[in-house]
């Protein structure tokens, strides 16, 4: 298609005299705008966020223990989670009050500082909190690549870019595991982060020259940035769903107060209703939207990614833990479900792309296969993880291939059975991404999408954090109580006499575990640290079912409409 002529789109409002006519001329220029460039920023900006995620899970337990805080080692994880969620919303609003390239630039922004920062950590808390900054502005990028592919591209296009995109982001998170055990053992986890800013710089030049989306609802020029337009962003309504969001994760992920964060949270969530329902100009969460297909897929969604992310920060520790794997050659095992990730979108882009069923029907289709997929790949794993023996030695001394393929007789079937479940939770998870987000086309108007891909991606946020967090709590909590009464009950380990300062300090070190006990003390151990990981697997799988319910329920009630 060729480009329209400069003239034919910057045409004053009041000088067109059917709104609708001004929207397609816009369209058309969108479609028109050349790709190539626009992709290369976003999705390079896509695979540094999934690389970045993927690196935190895999040397979270060493950087944690070289720092010897190994008890905070969850807000490692769940900081840049938190914050990711929290400014979630805001891109997609952000994004129809300023235009496509000012939100972007935004987030590329944020993520750039939080890897500076993220640089020069000192302890789990400053790494904490310049995680958080990046997630301000990892959540943006997300969204906003999936806003900016829905402006530039037709709806048939968008199934196939979508799991292009994908490909990308598992491309990261493939190599996000191995690249970081390769960095904490040679040149220092610490440059990581730092290599990701000169790719984000280059992000943000090509955005800044080559995205020029237009859009009827905004502005042009001066008027923008004026307080009149920046007005209809719902900072009230953003500010009290953060603060619902943040009291729902510390409630679930501290040890503070219950009652008071309980309150706290319930006052939030209150205020934010009334604000969205009787005070906002224009809502940050239209409530009305929430009802049918598109609430049941938020619910879908939300379960998908608590179950993924749960099991992308449990798998490293289950490896490396409880099996002696090297952080580098645990790595290795994520690869597979990344693979998962970008083969799963790649065909369901190419099946919506191809199908001569209903759209609709597609998506919620492949949506409501992909959580199957996903808890049966999950309840897989939590079975082996009961049944298989633990690697009880001090050192980890195995030859890579040996590590890799065959620990004992029975290793093979484990690690091949491990390996494939963990496959059908990222494919699962893929499948219902992309269809989820194809469907949002079909739920709601052109001049909504932007906002409604911020909300998909804020349930998909709130699953991550959720997911992450609940799964690392359970596990912590479960610890501490299970290695307590194993350890100061002398009939459940022999003759060895544990110390109170051997308990603590397996709390804040677990390489404690096999550099301080002999082997035959570390196996008796690791028995309880795998029960706590069983324990973990509990709100999972309870979510996955849930989610599952959610998904026939979408399927039903959209045959139902469908028949007269």
């Amino acid at each position: 298609m060729e480009p329209l002529d400069e003239t034919s789109y910057l045409l004053p409002r009041e000088a067109t005299e059917d709104h609708n006519e001004l929207e397609e001329v816009y369209h058309r220029h969108n479609l028109s705008i050349p790709k190539g460039p626009i992709l290369i920023s976003l999705w390079l900006g896509s695979f540094i966020s999934s690389l970045d995620g993927t690196v935190v899970a895999n040397i979270m337990n060493r950087v944690a223990e070289e720092f010897s805080e190994s008890d905070k080692k969850q807000w490692m994880a769940t900081s840049f989670l938190l914050t990711n969620t929290a400014f979630q919303p805001l891109y997609g609003k952000l994004s129809d009050v300023t235009g496509r390239r000012f939100a972007l630039l935004t987030a590329y922004f944020f993520f750039s500082i939080g890897c500076v920062f993220t640089c020069f950590a000192q302890n789990v808390t400053q790494f904490s909190i310049a995680r958080a900054i990046c997630g301000i502005g990892g959540g943006g990028m997300n969204a906003c690549s999936s806003i900016i592919v829905s402006d530039i591209c037709s709806a048939q296009e968008r199934g196939i870019y979508q799991g292009y995109a994908n490909i990308v982001f598992g491309l990261g998170q493939m190599l996000g595991g191995p690249l970081g055990g390769l960095f904490i053992g040679t040149i220092g986890w610490r440059a990581i982060f730092a290599i990701q800013v000169p790719i984000i710089i280059l992000c943000t030049i090509i955005a800044l020259f080559k995205l020029d989306i237009k859009l009827v609802h905004v502005p042009v020029g001066s008027k923008r940035f004026s307080a009149e337009n920046l007005a209809r962003i719902d900072i009230f309504g953003s500010l009290s769903l953060t603060a619902t969001i943040c009291g729902l994760i510390f409630l679930c992920s501290t040890d503070l107060n219950k009652l008071i964060l309980t309150v706290i949270t319930l006052l939030s969530f209150f205020l934010f209703m009334w604000i969205e329902l009787y005070y906002a100009k224009e809502r940050i969460l239209p409530i009305e939207l929430l009802k049918g297909s598109f609430g049941l897929c938020s619910i879908a969604t939300l379960a998908s990614s608590f179950i993924i992310f749960g099991d992308l920060f449990r798998s490293p520790i289950y490896l490396q833990l409880i099996h002696n794997i090297g952080v580098t050659k645990s790595g290795l095992y994520m690869v597979f479900p990344s693979i998962s990730v970008a083969a799963g979108s790649l065909v369901t882009g190419a099946v919506l792309r191809r199908t001569k069923m209903n759209l609709a029907t597609c998506s919620y289709l492949i949506a409501s296969a992909g959580i199957c997929l996903q808890l049966i790949g999950l309840v897989i794993n939590s079975v082996l993880t009961s049944i298989v023996t633990p690697d009880s030695t001090s050192t980890n001394i195995s030859p890579f291939l040996d590590e890799l393929v065959s620990f004992s007789s029975d290793s093979v079937v484990w690690k091949i059975i491990y390996i494939c479940a963990s496959v059908f939770v990222g494919f699962g998870y893929a499948c219902l991404l992309v269809a989820t987000l194809v469907s949002i086309v079909f739920s709601v108007e052109k001049s909504q999408q932007a906002t409604m891909t911020g909300i998909f991606y804020l349930w998909r946020s709130i699953g991550n954090v959720l997911g992450a967090s609940l799964t690392l709590v359970v596990f912590e909590n479960a610890l501490g109580k299970m290695l307590w009464d194993y350890m100061f009950n002398k009939s459940d380990h022999g003759d060895y006499t544990f110390k109170e300062k051997e308990y603590t300090k397996l709390l804040k070190d677990s390489s404690y575990l096999r550099d301080h006990f002999s082997t035959a003390v570390v196996g008796g151990l690791l028995k309880v640290y795998k029960s706590a990981l069983v324990m973990s697997y509990a709100p999972n799988i309870a979510v996955g079912i849930i989610g599952v319910t959610a998904a026939f329920i979408l399927i039903r009630a959209h045959r139902e409409a469908k028949t007269p």
